[in-house]
């Protein structure tokens, strides 16, 4: 650029060149190199800056790996991630390694440690600037790099275990305590001077920091402690499944949750358009007594996954003796069927009110007591247990079924689907209401209607997903993608579980009819045993049954504990020829014929010849004989 002015200034049209149009071309060149930079560097965020070829940004034999390992004391962890580049400064990022490179970059890692000789390595723990391995800024990068490592999974372990998001001056102690105590003095020094420098350069470094290490500067999401949730939430689907499996064949169950929540009387807060600076010159703001901001009132809602019973569930005020006067009860006339004011002491729910709600919910269900089996779902309030509650919800015909404490959240339907949408109507209406009053300001029958207005447009609706999704319905087949993944599973189990219980019901069932028809067929055996052995009971010669056929046919149907008694009776004769080992052979060919044993077993440990008749005992052939009963 400098040239080409010189030229142009030492030409003969330098003449027609003004200064005005030499600074406009400056101008001009410098804003096109601006938005040349600016679109290198979109393109490069674009490409993420991964180059596909390039596994490590730092080579593993590289001297700054040989410090790290040496600090480390051989984490060749550690050193891999600093080889990948993790963490550092305007470092392009490469390609991720796979398990199999991830693992033989360790084992390189490895190895270069146990070959470094001692001297070398007692050399680098010393000073590694004066023994030559690198520079004295290699070195502070390689211990700043090690601080900031250690300083990221401490924090991750504070965010994940801990539930803390650790504030500057945390952040700042931590990174001072995480430096090698291994390394030079000197460099120790100057990596402790950079950090515990003023307020301003520590909020400067957290923010390099956190930028390279994938951090920001945040709160943590308050949610509920679910240690146990899994199996708090196992034991309630057990607990909802095994009451709608009570259920009589003629009474489907019905799901009914009531659950509490508070209605303020001056809705303040709500987010809208403001004027800034107001011409009139009025101040700007809500006009609200305390006594309203501080009003409560308790709604005891009630939902069903059944559309056609929701309009006759019953849905409660409850306030106190200020809130609901005499006037107002006895003035109000615009309520649905189905709404009802209580006025009491207190606007908190009660024992006593829970039995006049069930009481309620009694009546109003009328004859679908009587067609359904009513299972109502309550959370663990303290309110909700008491023994006179569990004893009225019998009387009335309710079963009643409690969710686990912390678990409301996640497996009350009136949480999960109602509550959310009718505050969000409630508010809007709210807000409708009071721009149409006058100065601002609703009266109790005012307030009264807005509410009345937000029920009717948000329960009539079909809640059977509500109760689907928490778990409450269909065996938790439809159980919500997040409640599993809040309660750590991959699908539910319950469901497979089920239909495992359903199928070993079913074979208990069937084992239960096969005992009563064995049960039925041994006593019919018994009884023709007892008929045998009466018609039988002369007949103790060996001979004899041989001889006699209807004695044969008869034998057939003896049992191992008949055929025990008449070799016994037969044992005293210790039959020693071969005439009498022929007749013991034929005796066992008809008590033991086909189909109840082979030929082939007979074979092996029946046939007797006369040459093996003297080896051929009485008790051994006894023992062969009750051997091939049993097996049968």
């Amino acid at each position: 650029m400098r040239a080409w002015e010189a030229g142009l200034r030492r030409g003969p049209c330098c003449e027609l060149i003004s200064p005005m149009s030499l600074e406009r071309a400056r101008a001009e060149l410098d804003d096109v190199r601006a938005r040349l930079r600016a679109i290198q560097k979109r393109l490069l965020r674009r490409k993420g800056e991964v180059n596909p070829d390039r596994k490590w940004r730092s080579s593993p034999a590289s001297p700054c790996c040989l410090v790290l390992l040496v600090y480390t004391r051989g984490n060749a962890e550690v050193v891999a991630n600093f080889a990948q580049g993790l963490g550092w400064r305007r470092a392009p990022r490469v390609a991720a390694l796979t398990t199999e490179d991830r693992s033989k970059l360790l084992a390189d890692l490895e190895s270069q440690f146990d070959s470094v000789p001692l001297a070398s390595i007692a050399a680098v723990q010393e000073d590694p600037v004066r023994a030559g391995v690198c520079s004295e800024g290699e070195a502070i990068s390689v211990i700043r790099w090690l601080v900031e490592h250690s300083l990221f999974g401490w924090v991750q372990e504070q965010n994940s275990l801990r539930g803390v998001a650790p504030s500057r001056r945390q952040l700042v102690d931590k990174a001072l305590s995480a430096i090698p105590v291994i390394a030079p003095e000197r460099l120790q020094q100057r990596v402790r001077s950079s950090l515990s420098g003023s307020l301003r350069s520590q909020r400067k470094w957290l923010a390099k920091f956190r930028l390279r290490w994938g951090l920001r500067l945040g709160k943590l999401r308050i949610q509920n402690h679910l240690s146990v949730s899994d199996k708090q939430a196992l034991a309630y689907f057990q607990w909802i499944n095994a009451a709608s499996a009570a259920a009589p064949a003629c009474q489907p169950p019905l799901l009914i949750n009531m659950d509490e929540t508070s209605l303020v009387r001056h809705v303040s807060g709500l987010i809208g358009t403001v004027v800034k600076n107001p011409s009139n010159g009025c101040q700007l703001g809500e006009v609200a007594p305390l006594c309203d901001r501080r009003s409560y009132i308790t709604y005891l809602a009630t939902i069903t996954h059944d559309s056609e019973v929701q309009p006759r569930l019953p849905q409660v005020l409850i306030g106190n003796e200020r809130q609901f006067t005499a006037t107002i009860m006895n003035s109000v006339d615009f309520l649905p069927s189905n709404v009802y004011l209580w006025r009491c002491k207190s606007a908190w729910n009660s024992h006593m009110l829970m039995r006049r709600y069930l009481s309620l919910l009694a009546s109003s269900l009328g004859s679908v007591l009587k067609e359904r089996y009513v299972i109502l779902i309550l959370d663990v309030a303290r309110c909700h247990l008491h023994p006179t509650i569990l004893a009225h919800a019998k009387r009335c015909g309710i079963r009643l079924c409690f969710i686990p404490a912390l678990m409301t959240a996640e497996l009350q339907p009136c949480d999960t689907h109602l509550f959310a949408r009718f505050k969000a109507t409630f508010r809007e209406h709210w807000r409708r209401q009071k721009a149409l009053s006058i100065a601002g300001s609703l009266s109790t029958f005012q307030w009264l209607e807005v509410v009345v207005s937000s029920l009717q447009a948000v329960l009539p609706a079909d809640w059977d997903a509500a109760f689907a999704a928490s778990g409450a319905l269909a065996e938790q087949t439809r159980v919500a993608d997040v409640l599993c993944t809040k309660l750590g599973w991959a699908s539910a189990p319950l469901a497979l579980l089920h239909q495992e219980m359903e199928a070993l019901k079913r074979r208990r069932v069937e084992l239960k009819r096969e005992c009563k028809r064995a049960a039925k067929d041994q006593k019919l055996l018994a009884a023709k045993r007892q008929r045998l052995l009466k018609a039988h009971a002369g007949c103790c010669d060996l001979t004899l049954l041989a001889q006699n056929d209807q004695a044969w046919q008869a034998a057939k149907g003896l049992s191992a504990a008949d055929l025990q008694l008449l070799l016994n009776r037969a044992e005293g004769d210790r039959p020693t020829t071969c005439k009498a080992n022929l007749v013991m052979q034929s005796l066992l060919q008809v008590v033991l014929a086909p189909p109840l044993v082979s030929p082939m077993c007979l074979g092996d440990c029946v046939t007797v010849d006369a040459p093996t008749a003297a080896t051929c005992t009485w008790p051994r052939l006894c023992d062969d004989v009750f051997s091939l009963w049993i097996a049968d």
